[in-house]
């Protein structure tokens, strides 16, 4: 099933100039007054049309380009606001230098967004910061602290929470799981990333589709609009177990993948009720 446009025409520049960009050359200290709170009174039409993408029906829609292209847009906000959580940068200057760390808290409740409290880690939920060997190579992860918080918006995963978690060998590798490549993101402070949008100047990177992420009652759906609106594979795919591995945290984890693989085409569905690790 495809839709036709959800946000209103234009959404993404209006995130663009009106949020993001301001946030980036702020140097006020009273951002949520002079920046987030005009930008949701003005823009009640994108937040509405955000809370009908999260609606987990929409797992099974096709969005327009433009959909898409909004929902990054507010990705690139959101990436913006978790630097101050992260692990120091190693450039100063970092835009996490003059955002208050509050300023993702108060952007999450002002978008309507939610996070499941007392779960256990999930890659579909949680991405790895930090990683503790655990003495049993067998131990499979558990959550050991949090850099910053995820958010849901529905079922609709827009931000994955940012943890710490000790594991053992078999599982993952302390080093490559914190540290290799991090697929499908803007920006981090500590690691490198892989994302569409960068090569391109301009313009032009801002028209990136947001990879969505459904949370439903029996299944977790990974990159749905890869499964709705399918393109030929790209030449010299990998594994498909590579995918999977790829799609699901987003990172390597026993075997280095490196930064140049092709993940934007590949999806996942798993049932919700075999992926939840109980709190340690």
């Amino acid at each position: 099933m495809r839709a036709g446009m959800v946000f209103p025409d234009g959404a993404w520049q209006k995130v663009r100039f009106g949020l993001f960009e301001p946030t980036l050359d702020y140097g006020g200290s009273a951002w949520s007054r002079d920046v987030l709170d005009p930008w949701v009174s003005a823009h009640s039409s994108v937040l509405a049309a955000l809370r009908q993408v999260g609606e987990a029906r929409m797992a099974a829609v096709a969005l327009a380009r433009e959909d898409l292209w909004a929902l990054y847009a507010l990705s690139r906000v959101m990436e913006l606001l978790i630097l101050p959580g992260q692990p120091p940068a190693t450039n100063p200057g970092d835009p996490a230098d003059w955002l208050a760390s509050s300023a993702y808290g108060r952007f999450v409740a002002a978008i309507g967004g939610t996070f499941p409290e007392g779960e256990g880690f999930h890659p579909f939920l949680h991405e790895i910061v930090e990683v503790e060997p655990a003495d049993d190579p067998q131990a499979p992860p558990v959550l050991v602290g949090q850099w910053w918080p995820g958010c849901l918006v529905g079922s609709l995963v827009l931000m994955r929470g940012g943890v710490s978690v000790r594991a053992g060998a078999r599982h993952l590798d302390p080093v490559l799981a914190s540290t290799s490549t991090l697929y499908w993101a803007w920006r981090r402070r500590y690691r490198q990333v892989a994302d569409l949008s960068h090569g391109w100047g301009g313009n032009s990177q801002w028209r990136t589709g947001f990879r969505r992420d459904y949370r439903l009652a029996d299944r977790l759906v990974y990159n749905a609009d890869a499964a709705l609106d399918p393109t030929p594979p790209h030449p010299g795919g990998q594994d498909p177990c590579t995918d999977v591995d790829l799609l699901r945290y987003r990172c390597s984890t026993l075997v280095d993948h490196g930064d140049d693989q092709w993940m934007c085409n590949s999806h996942h569905v798993e049932p919700t009720a075999h992926t939840v690790t109980p709190p340690e």
